[in-house]
């Protein structure tokens, strides 16, 4: 008789507790999957923005060997050569980065073109005043 009991009783607990344990269950494997996915997204964000800053710092010192330095030296920097010279450093970060990267810059951030000349603006301010790298954060 008691036995009939202690197994009724088990019965009814385990029928009243299982639903409860697959909510929470559904609800922490949900939450789980949501952190795995921002992390994830974070860290291919994060691959593709150091892409591009090492892209960018590659091309401000290319940019600065093969042309400026010879223009400042000569006093002939002027503004159609400054304008010359960024469009030499976007063409250069534009060729070292991969599509995969451009195309995520363009989605995530609208135009490649701009995002990489305000990029390219503060790598030679960071270089002329010799700061360490430049950090790209999202």
């Amino acid at each position: 008789m008691i036995n009939d009991f202690l197994s009724t009783l088990l019965q009814a607990i385990l029928v009243a507790a299982v639903p409860v344990c697959a909510t929470f269950i559904g609800i922490g494997l949900k939450a789980l999957a949501k952190y795995l996915g921002e992390k994830t997204d974070s860290g291919i964000a994060q691959k593709f923005l150091d892409a591009v800053a090492d892209a960018v710092s590659t091309a401000v010192t290319f940019t600065s060997q093969k042309y400026v330095d010879e223009l400042k030296k000569s006093g002939k920097f002027t503004k159609e050569n400054q304008e010359y010279a960024l469009k030499i450093a976007k063409f250069e970060a534009m060729r070292l980065l991969t599509q995969e990267t451009k195309d995520f810059i363009a989605n995530a951030y609208g135009s490649l073109d701009q995002y990489l000349e305000g990029h390219i603006e503060a790598e030679v301010r960071r270089q002329k005043m010799g700061v360490g790298t430049l950090i790209v954060e999202n």
